[in-house]
């Protein structure tokens, strides 16, 4: 007989496992879509159901990010990207998702033509923050990025009645559960935003509430 294994490389596992996931939520996804081709009158039900499905898909990928991180240290793949390209790609992703009217706009005229950053991380971090948007917005979302006096502000603003006094305090310093979620979302945004780096300065997430809820990734 076989001697069983000793070890096992847990990060693999769990790579594999987060992937077979994954396409078990997209397999729902489309199946989702096909019911409301059918059926049009059960779509504003269906939006919800699709925003639900792509929520469970990026904590996976969150998960996995902050356990690798853990293991190896968190690597940033940093090149030069168009930040407003960016930037219309989640929007356009994520209108399909907007429920009652909602309004997404892209803000893009302050966008510098190009910037240093991990464009597979930040994309995550900010489509996180959409969806966020999308379940708490009255009627209009703007994404956008602008280019600062001393960085790039990604940010997300919306018409909601804004964050709780908890989540302002810890500013996605560090995970818990609430009666709103566990913060795993802004936990990780935090921790993206501080692996970009530019001298002795150090990304950050700066969450406020301004007219709703204003989530600002800014990279040094």
């Amino acid at each position: 007989m076989d001697d069983a294994p000793t070890e096992f490389d847990l990060a693999t596992l769990a790579a594999t496992e987060f992937h077979e996931l994954k396409n078990q939520i997209s397999e729902l996804t489309f199946a989702l879509d096909e019911v409301g081709s059918r059926h049009p009158e059960a779509a504003p039900d269906l939006i919800r159901l699709r925003l639900d499905c792509r929520s469970i898909m990026e904590r996976l990928v969150e998960i996995l990010t902050l356990y690798k991180s853990g293991q190896q240290g968190l690597r940033l793949n940093v090149e030069a990207h168009s930040p407003s390209e960016l930037i219309e790609e989640l929007v356009a992703d994520c209108r399909g998702l907007a429920k009652n009217g909602v309004m997404i706009e892209a803000k893009t005229d302050k966008a510098p033509p190009f910037a240093f950053f991990d464009r597979y991380l930040i994309h995550i971090a900010m489509l996180n923050a959409m969806h966020n948007a999308l379940r708490f917005a009255k009627a209009r979302i703007a994404v956008g990025v602008e280019a600062q006096a001393d960085g790039l502000n990604f940010y997300v603003r919306d018409d909601s009645e804004g964050y709780p006094a908890h989540i302002l305090e810890n500013q996605g310093r560090r995970p818990g559960r609430s009666s709103t979620g566990t913060g795993l979302g802004l936990f990780f945004a935090q921790t993206i935003a501080r692996a970009h780096v530019n001298g002795d300065r150090r990304g950050e997430l700066r969450l406020e509430n301004r007219d709703g809820a204003c989530f600002n990734l800014w990279l040094p």
